[in-house]
């Protein structure tokens, strides 16, 4: 090879089998400058979590405050982690409180369509359908899809924790991949299945520990068209009925049909905005 030649380094555990090649030359050449600790590994291979193999240790990802999420990913000896049929996860949630708490899967980032597991302390934790906002639409999935083993939700020493194991890929369900995955957070403020106290949606790699909030898009035009409905349903249109009902409180001159004709005009233009 004369002086040319190249050694690589490979890192299967923490950074998903990332690879970095460093060139390697020979000191005794006055011709060539040798360069130390020239090897850069890209940011986005970079492991936040440590350097921790998240297939050996559990691995923390803290949702909000008081609120800590930990997983391990179990891979049957002679698979790979990125193609694994038989991958299991185990999984624990810790909430400072005793309330009920949950960990969703979704392919999108949203809550309609998804699918979670939900622990109220005392009762048996459960696979669920989101089928919408309301308690009735969050249904237990059917009997033969209640496939977690070791799951459990206990109240104690001031924590709510939820554990369970989940295969990775079962049929008919969002598959739990060990690269990026859409997850959903919440829990509710009592020890009972109603409306979410608190939650969430956010992007988490599995296999670096790496971990991003979702956001809606356009959050503040959304806030801005909630805030004109309110102001047209809540305040104009009412005002308006009550001109007409009221008229005979008002001056003589139709000044009731014009604040009438007016305000409506202005819900009309807040409804349409």
């Amino acid at each position: 090879h004369g002086n040319n030649r190249a050694a690589f380094s490979l890192d299967l555990a923490a950074a998903g089998a990332a690879v970095a090649e460093e060139e390697v030359t020979d000191p005794t050449d006055p011709s060539v400058e040798v360069e130390e600790d020239s090897v850069n590994v890209p940011d986005a291979i970079q492991d936040p979590s440590g350097g921790q193999d998240c297939t050996v240790n559990f691995c923390d990802n803290e949702l909000t405050t008081g609120f800590l999420q930990k997983y391990r990913i179990n891979v049957p000896d002679g698979q790979a982690p990125e193609t694994c049929d038989g991958c299991t996860i185990d999984m624990e949630l810790i909430y400072d409180g005793e309330a009920w708490v949950s960990i969703g899967f979704s392919l999108n980032g949203r809550m309609i369509g998804s699918e979670a597991v939900i622990g109220i302390p005392g009762s048996t934790t459960l696979k669920y359908n989101l089928n919408g906002y309301t308690d009735n639409l969050v249904q237990p999935m059917p009997q033969e899809q209640q496939t977690l083993t070791d799951a459990s939700t206990v109240f104690q020493n001031g924590q709510t924790i939820m554990k369970f194991t989940k295969i990775m890929k079962e049929p008919g369900e969002v598959e739990i991949l060990f690269g990026d995955n859409d997850f959903l957070w919440a829990h509710g403020s009592a020890p009972a299945l109603t409306y979410h106290a608190s939650r969430s949606a956010f992007v988490l790699n599995l296999s670096s520990g790496a971990a991003q909030e979702l956001t809606a898009p356009n959050k503040g035009l959304w806030l801005a068209h909630g805030v004109m409905l309110f102001l047209a349903w809540g305040v104009f249109v009412p005002f308006a009925v009550q001109a007409s009902l009221l008229r005979k409180l008002l001056p003589e001159g139709g000044i009731w049909l014009q604040i009438h004709r007016g305000l409506n005009t202005i819900s009309l233009a807040l409804f349409i905005a």
